[in-house]
């Protein structure tokens, strides 16, 4: 009987460590080869979603391996935004904009100085030397005007912005046909994490290759059968096309109401609105219609917000989309992009930012 006992231990110390091993050449295999990321963004807790301004995790500095061609420094700063540690009450004199948007403002496979927000910034204070200006990076992956405008509800006025610039991308008004909002689920999935037992084992898995493997194996599979509550209900391209149904034409109307909201929030305090509108790919070098900029810019007009269409100076400075794009890895802009957005974008601020020296959009392309 103690022969069997012993024989029954050891067989099961076995299978641990043979286990363990398999799962570390596994895991090693991953990273070698990057076919998943080993690190991911990390959100914040339910009390840091009430006390923070941001919803990231503050303190975060990696390098993102989401796509193997293009790794990216992250950096989320102590407000639980993506860039520099800042004070969330602005300094006397200080001028600050406010940025709001999803993964292009955030910056999607640029490094953290290379963000059109970081590099507005460097624009701005090479235009003004001596006066200190912040520009902050609210921008979050994922986000549409709904999660904005929730955001400056709920903290995003706290750092006393000068200026709030929107910027816009075509899948916005595909992501207002989410059964649930990115910012509503990041909240949710926040929430059953702290309450869960497994909590504190899953948050150290995160930072594993294996469980970022499974977690987009079981992503794929809820976009797959229809589980997932954020998927857009319309291909995120449907704006590409040359004709709008009734559907595409009700979510500029619902686009529109929000735009108000927020316009209205920002007028009680005296804060202007600028409506940035970054093109797609296939519009810059493709020829695809520009009628979802006819429209915002239209609406943008009646509602009385000064807005921005980056598609003729995209068109101008790289008609071929070889510049400004990460294409064929990706569509979302390069460096060069991001840096082309900022020239345009510190320009329009001119007559609006205190203290913003004058512009020069005639800096040559790098």
């Amino acid at each position: 009987m103690r022969l069997l006992k012993s024989e029954l231990i050891k067989n099961i110390a076995l299978a641990f460590v043979s286990t363990g091993l398999l799962l570390f050449l596994i895991e090693m295999v991953l990273r070698v080869t990057e076919v998943v990321p080993a690190r991911t963004l990390e959100y914040a807790d339910p009390v840091l979603w009430r006390t923070n301004i941001g919803p990231l995790r503050p303190g975060q500095t990696f390098t993102d391996r989401f796509k193997r061609e293009l790794p990216f420094r992250v950096t989320v700063n102590n407000l639980g935004l993506r860039g520099r540690d800042l004070s969330p009450a602005k300094a006397p004199g200080a001028a600050r904009v406010l940025c709001l948007g999803d993964s292009y403002t955030f910056g999607a496979y640029v490094d953290d100085t290379e963000t059109w927000p970081a590099q507005l910034e460097e624009i701005l204070k090479e235009r003004s030397p001596g006066r200190e200006i912040d520009v902050v990076n609210a921008g979050i992956s994922g986000f549409t005007i709904v999660d904005e405008l929730d955001f400056l509800k709920e903290h995003g006025l706290d750092l006393q912005p000068d200026v709030v610039v929107l910027a816009f991308v075509l899948n916005d008004l595909a992501d207002l046909t989410r059964r649930v909002s990115s910012r509503e689920m990041l909240k949710r999935s926040s929430e059953e994490a702290a309450a869960s037992a497994l909590g504190p084992i899953k948050a150290r898995l995160r930072q594993t290759a294996i469980y970022n493997g499974l977690f987009m194996l079981k992503a794929h599979a809820r976009r797959a059968s229809g589980a997932d509550p954020t998927i857009q209900e319309i291909d995120i391209r449907h704006l590409l096309q040359k004709e709008y149904d009734a559907r595409t034409l009700d979510l500029f109307e619902r686009y529109r109401g929000h735009l108000v909201a927020m316009k209205t929030l920002l007028d009680e305090r005296g804060i202007p609105l600028v409506f940035m509108i970054f093109p797609y790919w296939e519009q810059v070098s493709q020829g695809a219609t520009d009628e979802a900029q006819r429209r915002l810019l239209t609406m943008a007009s009646q509602v009385g917000v000064t807005a921005l269409d980056l598609l003729p100076s995209y068109r101008k400075h790289d008609p071929r989309g070889r510049k400004f794009f990460h294409m064929p890895w990706d569509h979302h802009p390069s460096v060069r992009g991001y840096r082309r957005a900022a020239r345009e974008l510190a320009a329009a601020l001119e007559p609006i930012l205190p203290g913003a020296g004058p512009a020069d959009d005639d800096e040559p392309e790098e």
